[in-house]
């Protein structure tokens, strides 16, 4: 499997000055993807699929680095990452991802929802509230909003049984 990675590795070298392809989206616009981004791509889903698999996990795990910590930081990777961090129970690590997913795009719903489930997981509700307010845009989607609120009114209930009627 190493030297498969290898090969990919160096095929997406060989292949970063190359040019562009086009295909068109739904609505019928031109979209150009550099045949660059494709190959990053396609070596992170195979990253994740180490990582998810038999293998050491460390291989994918150093493929998603490499992408994640680039000049021009790749949010799958970050995301992933993230990902990969809670289910080691590296916390803080995958709370930098997710926050590092926000910071390139804003509006990435699924790092929004697992760094608030994070922070809950935390019992940091201060930040959890917070991120809530931050993205009001989410509130536009009726499915994640049912999700976030549940849970938002699941901490307000733990707060006030903590901190008693009367507090």
């Amino acid at each position: 499997m190493k030297i498969f990675q290898i090969i990919l590795f160096s095929s997406t070298l060989s292949f970063a000055c190359c040019g562009f392809y086009a295909s068109s989206d739904v609505d019928g616009q031109l979209i150009v993807v550099s045949e660059e981004r494709i190959l990053e791509n396609n070596l992170i889903d195979e990253a994740i699929k180490i990582i998810e698999g038999v293998a050491p996990p460390m291989q994918g795990i150093g493929t998603l680095l490499l992408y994640a910590d680039s000049d021009s930081p790749n949010v799958k990777a970050n995301f992933w990452l993230g990902k990969f961090g809670v289910q080691s129970q590296q916390l803080e690590k995958a709370k930098a991802r997710f926050l590092k997913v926000l910071e390139i795009d804003p509006e990435h719903k699924e790092a929004l929802i697992n760094l608030f489930n994070l922070y809950v997981n935390m019992e940091d509700y201060n930040a959890a509230a917070e991120l809530y307010r931050k993205y009001p845009y989410l509130k536009s989607d009726s499915l994640l909003t049912k999700d976030l609120e549940e849970s938002t009114n699941r901490l307000e209930s733990d707060i006030s049984v903590v901190s008693g009627p009367n507090e």
